[in-house]
């Protein structure tokens, strides 16, 4: 028999002996199962009891309630809005055990679970929230993952199914035991750790589960395989953490990262967050943080991407789990302003020729739009644009992410996590021109520099749509491009070819392919070259060639890859005219990676390197409040400045514009800006 509750000891299951920090059952006895939701990194569906390292997972009999509680007599849980969504699920499992949410919010909600298998929760405004349900048969030996189980979101049909011993099911359990345990965070401090301390490996529980591959059940010498063992055989861990490695050319300015689990003392875990400012191109402790920023008096809740003013004084930042937008100096780190702008602002940036500042709304309908007085950089509310069609007749709220403006101005692109879409803005229309399909949860844009086409990452939908913004009216331009690269979700292989050397990932072991899937920030060269995607599922970093649009080149990153943005590279002897570096950021790991997408400037994208990265982590460096949990990690916003892009580029004062090559001030020739910055 089976035992009814957690053990965080030595003990048995049905003759199989489990390890010193192994998982056994909880509640068996057809109690309910509560999950708090929190804005507390890593604990966001919080149990309240640790199993194997995560309080985010629990163990059920069949016919057991799982409650999700987000307000306790009114008074919410966290201060964010929230959707319950089944992400993950045994592919036998009844409609009724299903849950969602039209819009996100703050209500209580419940399941009832009976059938046996894994299911996964996930918030679509905060796709990083996961929160796990493992329903068991205790007549069976092992922990019942369940013969196939079903992805949310990935083809036209809403869903993918697959064997639970697949290699994508061994992604998906591997990413939620890393996700949910803070302490399997890879923490690039240790890399100068004496052995073993210096090698990322993180803990799973070391429990027999049922897992099938090909209607079979899976058995290793003639034992039920421990969950540890089979996501560990996969090749994904296990290596030394590399040692910080300097790029050798310097980039120009500095570059605001959004560390954005970072914990701090007066702020503590209930409002996490902190911005780490690293220096680029000083002559000493280049390539190193200078500075925290944590707001600590103004709370500043999990702040999640930031954009500057034109004349680069001000930072512009938002709370995700909150509700403000926040100026910054950016010479000082000094709080400026706090403006209540709406549930969940997302991503932030101006408009090039009225410099008002635009906020996607995550948890509704809109984006706010705010006017700046250009003497002390202060805002104020000057409406709020619906993504709607027709606003008089709205449907499901849109709840916008990371939305792209036009580089004159004129234009403004949407995506909409929880429609599946995507909405252009015109301004000098003042409506809404198209509100096109795009793919499941679309998270981000990024924009031609001549606003002509643009790209939206589709999260839960593994691709990138294209939109044509010069038809009338603008329409979608082929076929979705996968970020998957060819692959099989059973067996792990792509049929792409730029994974070098070829991988031969297996249940039995190998070498895990690169893929991309689960894309986020997705923005475009501002030479307009090149599209590069962070991507979580894959933990890669993909290129794609506008030319083509089709993936070039994918580079290893760390888990939970995510921002990217582009800086003002220094001219050197192999590229004269300085070209630009790609910065990438990752939520669950605690450096700052240097991409040289092109390092010769020849336009192609084959000799892309990592050409170097940075620690966040630094307890040394001036702050505002104590960094005391989490160090550096979190990595989400990333804002080089100055800003090169092509139309904010243009508007630089004379300072940054000088510090930059004739090619980066006219990143984009023939378009109708001002030919340079320096006028």
């Amino acid at each position: 028999m089976k035992y009814t509750r957690v053990l965080l000891a030595a003990g048995l299951m049905s003759g199989l002996m489990y390890g010193a920090s192994d998982l056994a059952l909880a509640n068996n006895d057809n109690k309910d199962v509560t999950f708090k939701i929190t804005d507390v990194p890593g604990y966001w569906f919080d149990t309240g009891a640790d199993i194997a390292g995560t309080r985010s997972l629990a163990i059920a009999a069949p016919g057991t309630t799982i409650n999700f509680l987000q307000n306790i007599y009114g008074k919410p849980t966290a201060e964010a809005r929230h959707t319950i969504t089944s992400l993950l699920w045994p592919s036998n499992a009844k409609p009724g055990e299903l849950i969602d949410q039209d819009a996100a919010n703050q209500d209580n909600h419940h399941v009832t679970l009976r059938t046996p298998g894994l299911y996964v929760y996930v918030c679509k405004l905060h796709p990083y929230m996961l929160g796990a349900v493992i329903v068991d048969d205790k007549g069976t030996d092992g922990l019942d993952i369940g013969q196939q189980l079903t992805l949310l979101g990935v083809t036209p049909a809403g869903t993918l199914t697959f064997d639970s011993a697949s290699d994508l099911a061994l992604r998906l359990l591997r990413a939620f035991f890393i996700v949910t345990n803070p302490s399997n965070w890879k923490d690039y401090t240790l890399a100068d750790a004496p052995p073993p301390n210096n090698m990322y490996q993180p803990t799973y529980p070391k429990v027999p589960v049922r897992v099938y591959l090909g209607g079979n059940l899976v058995k290793l010498d003639g034992k039920l395989p421990l969950l540890d063992n089979a996501i560990v055989a996969q090749g994904y861990d296990g290596k030394d953490i590399p040692k910080q490695k300097k790029p050798s050319i310097n980039g120009v300015g500095e570059v605001w990262v959004d560390t954005q689990f970072e914990l701090t003392n007066v702020k503590a875990d209930k409002f996490p967050g902190t911005i780490s400012v690293v220096e680029v191109d000083a002559v000493t402790n280049n390539w190193e943080v200078k500075r925290k920023i944590a707001l600590p008096q103004q709370k500043m809740n999990n702040g999640h991407n930031m954009w500057p003013s034109h004349n680069q004084k001000q930072v512009y930042q938002t709370e995700w789990h909150g509700k403000s937008l926040f100026v910054v100096d950016r010479v000082t780190g000094k709080f400026l302003q706090e403006i209540e702008v709406g549930h969940d602002p997302a991503h932030v940036m101006t408009r090039v020729d009225t410099e008002q500042v635009h906020t996607g709304l995550n948890g509704e309908d809109g984006v706010v739009e705010l006017n700046r007085n250009p003497v002390t950089g202060h805002l104020w509310i000057h409406r709020v644009i619906s993504m709607q069609l027709d606003p008089r007749h709205p449907g499901k709220p849109t709840q916008p992410h990371a939305h792209w403006m036009g580089f004159d101005g004129a234009t403004m692109a949407t995506p909409n996590a929880n429609t599946g879409d995507s909405s252009l803005f015109d301004f000098d229309e003042n409506k809404v021109v198209s509100k096109l399909p795009t793919g499941a949860l679309s998270i981000a844009v990024g924009m031609m520099p001549n606003s002509s086409f643009y790209y939206v990452s589709n999260y839960l939908g593994h691709d990138l749509s294209v939109v044509n913004m010069m038809t009338l009216p603008p329409s979608r331009s082929g076929e979705n491009i996968s970020m998957l690269l060819g692959y099989d979700p059973s067996s792990g292989s792509t049929a792409g070819t730029v994974n070098d050397p070829p991988c031969t990932a297996t249940l039995l072991g190998g070498q895990p392919c690169l893929i991309g899937g689960l894309p986020i920030q997705t923005p475009v060269s501002p030479d307009g070259k090149f599209v590069v995607t962070g991507n979580t599922l894959g933990g890669t970093i993909t290129i794609l060639d506008t030319h083509s649009n089709k993936v070039v080149k994918v580079l290893a990153c760390d888990p939970g890859c995510h921002g990217v943005n582009f800086g003002a590279k220094s001219p050197s002897a192999l590229n004269p005219k300085g070209g630009y570096y790609a910065y990438v950021t990752s939520k669950f790991a605690n450096r700052l990676i240097v991409l040289d997408y092109d390092p010769n400037g020849d336009g192609k994208a084959d000799d892309a390197v990592i050409a170097g990265w940075v620690i966040l982590a630094n307890k040394t460096a001036p702050n505002d409040d104590t960094t005391t949990g989490n160090l550096g990690q979190g990595g989400q916003g990333v804002l080089p400045i100055p800003l090169v892009y092509n139309g904010w580029v243009q508007e630089l004062p004379t300072e940054w514009c000088t510090k930059l090559t004739a090619s980066q001030r006219t990143p984009f020739p023939g378009t109708t800006h001002p030919a340079s910055c320096l006028r």
